[in-house]
């Protein structure tokens, strides 16, 4: 999902480049081993500072736009890799809209991440797609099908937009 450079500090100052790949979510021993490796020992309050001088991430954690910042803390980074991981493809394809509806920072992630189940998402809908599939549902009645052929599915859309938003993944509503 995400590995991350950790980096010596100290070392980075003195002009030598001491760094360790670490592929997140990892378990407790893994990140406190990166940490040694490089000669930041995380229980030691003394052990010289790191930061991540890199990352990576997996191609649909690049469409959630998830950047890691220099001084990021890696128990907070590790726990959103974790969530992130359990996700099937489907509610990956919603967190991916989500962000690209309703903003991209870390805590409009963390947000959709929580709020899952209270959005309805179409997935590979656009709007006028989402206006018929509502009109087969029955949503808006009964329709005979003497006139169903005079449904304006385009001004159903126009109007579905004020509640639902269209992404390149799909239709999405958190209301």
């Amino acid at each position: 999902m995400i590995n991350i450079a950790v980096t010596n500090l100290a070392a980075y100052n003195e002009g030598r480049l001491i760094y360790k790949w670490l592929a997140l979510p990892a378990d407790e021993n893994t990140i406190r081993e990166a940490y040694k490796s490089i000669g930041c020992d995380l229980d030691d309050e003394n052990a010289p500072e790191s930061f991540i001088s890199d990352y990576e991430t997996t191609d649909e954690a690049a469409e959630l736009n998830l950047s890691v910042g220099e001084y990021e803390n890696v128990w907070e980074l590790n726990d959103l890799a974790e969530w992130i991981a359990v996700l099937n493809s489907h509610e990956m394809a919603e967190l991916i809209a989500y962000t690209e509806a309703y903003g991209d920072r870390r805590e409009d992630i963390e947000d959709a991440l929580d709020s899952l189940d209270n959005m309805t998402f179409y997935e590979g809908y656009n709007m006028e797609d989402l206006a018929e599939e509502l009109v087969e549902e029955g949503v808006f009645g009964d329709i005979p099908e003497s006139i169903a052929c005079y449904i304006d599915y385009e001004a159903i859309a126009r109007d579905l937009s004020f509640d639902y938003t269209e992404t390149s993944k799909g239709v999405i509503c958190c209301a």
